[in-house]
């Protein structure tokens, strides 16, 4: 962390007056990863017929759908009146 001088401006150099290193950052998660954090970890076996995955992932896709037609009938009544 960089020192405060008497000005109140913060110095580059650590204490003892040598150049502060910068810290390495951290990688960069996707931007999807928010939203879906295990996407990376879908595989070819999820979309087996009669699997526990496969029930949830076509239920959510029915209810995603549901959502958008939802979404657009009222943008198309707005629309109308």
């Amino acid at each position: 962390m960089a020192s405060i001088r008497d000005d109140d401006r913060p110095t580059d150099e650590t204490p003892t007056g040598e150049p502060s290193i910068p810290q390495p950052t951290e990688p960069r998660e996707p931007p999807f990863q928010a939203l879906f954090p295990n996407l990376d970890r879908v595989s070819r076996s999820a979309f087996r017929p009669g699997t526990v995955s496969r029930r949830r992932i076509g239920r959510a896709t029915g209810l995603l759908a549901g959502v958008v037609v939802i979404i657009a009938a009222l943008i198309g009544v707005s629309i109308l009146l």
